[in-house]
């Protein structure tokens, strides 16, 4: 029996920006060192899904997944980034009832969620729904697997990825202790900006096409490639924020609940974070002396030059935890338990933090 591990493939640009695509294809660098074997696919978009039909999109199924065998394990990293209700669904159910495999989802991201941040049912949302169809769901982090399981009426068995990884292996800023932060983001959202209410001077990187002038405490970096990011970071403090009015109406809220890649960013980097006390890895931060929980962004203030020095060293084992792909790799290995042996050991049960 062989295990596989799902990784999409999209242009260089993307491919070195969009955080989405930077997991997907990390944790499947990661997962492919413990013995998986890849299932490459171009990125296809719900325009073209359509434009081709049912029986193409079936001969492209067989081309993709005929390597795959009966009792294989396939991990699927999940949404496909396809756009295509139809699609993923045919996906799933290819493999499941052509090749016979045990079937995994990777959670990345619930777009629905990303989308809307309204009070009412999601059970009835595809990418909330099609979660039952797989064996097994690597859920973001116990909290997570909550609101899926509450809110989203996913009863698929589940187990906590708990941390996202930022693989990486080049060199790293010294850091020295500084009053300021740091932020990352795929776009600068001018909400966020806006929002923003102390004079603690930070530095944005990412694309600030939309943003104009700023108060001179605001540092617009630019757009980097994620593989540049970790040794521009030489001091101070990661940001864990999402603006409440930002571009993606239900981005705010579901900050409480992901993983953000960012977070392993600043840890692969080495640099302490700052996160609101809401969020899934809140408790996670303190607990380890790795950052700052705050309840507002109104709250920060600058800590000690002596405690500062001390979360530098309470980082180190997570860098190099989240650097290695420590968490997609256990992750992967728990669920291959799982589904082939029904062990259930790490099976989230409903109310467990992450502490």
């Amino acid at each position: 029996m062989t295990n596989w591990i799902t990784e999409v493939e999209d242009n260089d640009y993307v491919s070195r920006r969009a955080s989405g695509i930077i997991a997907n294809q990390m944790a499947a660098k990661s997962i492919e060192e413990i013995g998986f074997r890849k299932l490459h696919y171009p990125r296809l978009y719900a325009t073209k899904l359509r434009e081709v039909g049912k029986q193409a999109r079936w001969e492209y199924l067989e081309a993709l997944l005929s390597s795959v065998l009966p009792g294989d394990t396939v991990i699927v990293q999940y949404p496909l980034w396809t756009n295509s209700t139809d699609f993923e669904l045919e996906f799933i159910n290819y493999l499941k009832t052509i090749r016979h495999a045990k079937v995994v989802a990777m959670v990345w991201d619930i777009v629905s969620w990303i989308q809307d941040n309204r009070e009412r049912d999601y059970t009835g949302d595809a990418s909330l729904w099609m979660l039952n169809k797989y064996d097994l769901v690597i859920a973001a982090n116990n909290k997570m697997a909550k609101r899926l399981h509450d809110e989203g009426g996913v009863v698929s068995p589940m187990i906590p990825m708990r941390l996202s990884d930022f693989v990486y292996n080049g060199p790293l800023a010294m850091k020295s202790f500084k009053k300021e932060l740091f932020y990352v983001a795929t776009g600068i959202d001018p909400a966020l900006i806006k929002e923003y209410p102390t004079k603690i001077p930070i530095n944005f990187i990412g694309p600030n096409n939309n943003v104009k002038d700023v108060p001179n405490h605001i540092n617009l970096l630019g757009a980097m490639d994620s593989n540049d990011i970790p040794r521009k970071l030489d001091g101070g403090f990661g940001l864990l924020y999402y603006p409440q009015d930002g571009g993606y109406k239900g981005m705010h809220k579901y900050g409480e609940y992901n993983n953000p890649l960012k977070l392993s960013l600043y840890l692969a980097s080495g640099l302490p974070v700052i996160t609101l006390s809401n969020t899934a890895h809140a408790s996670w931060i303190k607990a380890r002396g790795v950052g700052i929980v705050i309840d507002r962004l109104v709250d920060i203030e600058a800590v000690s030059e002596d405690d500062y020095y001390k979360m530098l060293d309470n980082v180190k084992p997570w860098q190099k935890a989240v650097s290695n792909g420590f968490f997609a790799k256990g992750a992967a290995l728990e669920a291959v338990r799982y589904v082939n042996l029904g062990i259930q050991d790490y099976l989230v049960k409903m109310g467990e933090t992450d502490d």
